[in-house]
Order: C-alpha cells, then sequence, then structure tokens
C-alpha cells in the first residue's frame, strides 16, 4: 500500500472572477490535529466569506472529513475531498478560504473553483511517498571496496563508510531492494562481502507530477 502525503505544508492562491481562493494545506496525524488547522486558518481569516475545508488520516484512511461552511451543500467540502482523494493523498488537511468578490459563481462554478484550488495546491506544494527502509551494512576488504561502491553508484544508491582493517558500507534500502542488492553484490564480488542489518528509517521520495 503506497502511503503518499505532502511534501510540504504551505498555501496557494488563485483569483476566479474577482474572488480570491487560498488553499492552505498541512500534514498532520489525527483528526484533531486536522481540527486545529483548521481553527488556525479561520483565526487567521476573520474577514474571509468562507473556509472550506477537507482531510484525509491514516493508512488505509480510516477518517474522511469535508465541510462545506456556508457554500452551497456539495460544491465546496465534497469537491476539495475528491480533489485529495484523487491524488490518493493521506495525513493531510486542506482549508480554502474564500474572499467574494461580487460575481456569483453558481453551483458548477464552485465546484470547478475549490477543485482548481486544491489541485493547485497539491501541485505547487508537491508530493512525496513515505517508504521503510532498512540499513544494510556491507562488510568487505578494501580491495573489493571499489567494486561494492562502482554498483551502488551506478544503482543510485546513497552510502558512507566506515574504514578500519576492513570496510563496512552503509545504505538504505527499500524492503523490495534488499535480496536483490545482496544478491548482486555476492555474485559481483564473487562472495568477499558479508551482510548484516541496522537501523530502519521512513524516506520521503518525492513524486513527480503526472
Amino acid at each position: 500500500m503506497d502511503r503518499i502525503t505532502l511534501a510540504q505544508s504551505g498555501r496557494n492562491e488563485i483569483v476566479i472572477k474577482k474572488s480570491r481562493f487560498i488553499t492552505s494545506m498541512g500534514r498532520v496525524a489525527t483528526a484533531e490535529e486536522a481540527e486545529a488547522f483548521v481553527a488556525d486558518v479561520r483565526r487567521a481569516n476573520r474577514k474571509a466569506n468562507h473556509n472550506v475545508w477537507a482531510a484525509r488520516i491514516g493508512w488505509p484512511v480510516s477518517v474522511e472529513r469535508a465541510s462545506d461552511d456556508g457554500e452551497p451543500s456539495g460544491t465546496a467540502g465534497a469537491p476539495t475531498l475528491r480533489g485529495l482523494t484523487v491524488h490518493d493523498v493521506s495525513n493531510v488537511v486542506a482549508v480554502t478560504t474564500r474572499y467574494f468578490g461580487g460575481i456569483k459563481l453558481g453551483a458548477a462554478g464552485l465546484i470547478r473553483a475549490y477543485t482548481q484550488s486544491v489541485t493547485e495546491a497539491i501541485s505547487t506544494l508537491g508530493l512525496v511517498q513515505l517508504v521503510a527502509e532498512r540499513e544494510l551494512n556491507i562488510t568487505t576488504d578494501y580491495a573489493t571496496y571499489q567494486v561494492v561502491d562502482n554498483y551502488l553508484r551506478e544503482h543510485e544508491l546513497t552510502a558512507t563508510a566506515d574504514f578500519t582493517d576492513h570496510v563496512v558500507i552503509h545504505v538504505f534500502l527499500a524492503a523490495e531492494q534488499d535480496a536483490a542488492v545482496q544478491a548482486e553484490l555476492t555474485n559481483i564480488t564473487r562472495a568477499k562481502v558479508a551482510f548484516s542489518f541496522g537501523s530502519t528509517r521512513t524516506a520521503e521520495v518525492p513524486l513527480k507530477e503526472q
């Protein structure tokens, strides 16, 4: 299951028929954090006509909430939530603040406006995939080190190394990479490597826009 979330918190503004739509987005871990984020945006925009919001929490998603905040039912909160769902993004809250510009958009226009606002905010802030990684420690001799280092560079794997009477190379790998890397290194070094495991971490891998 892919775990996709925002690359960073922030906001983006668009103007449609003189109305300002400012979408503020934040990374959150709980519904309570999402509600606190919404409250902060409302306090910062007390004179706004509407502060429409939506949130998705969990992998798999366990919480989905949305509010039209005074806009006609189904024209604001639901499109905002769909904007999050289309990108399969979670642990995120989006609040679109609207300052009315004097021109009514109609139901269809509001749906398009709120959809566009959250979509452009996501594009501006970016998305990342959260990937669980485990540290693979590769122990070898000095003569074999260059072979291992070349392999890691060719496969764009970032590593560090400790040099004593032998060399220990540290590289973080996703679970699906582990077996293949060990097998290939064993083969190209003629088994002049030993493996052990270290710590784990969650890496944030940027997602390219489709």
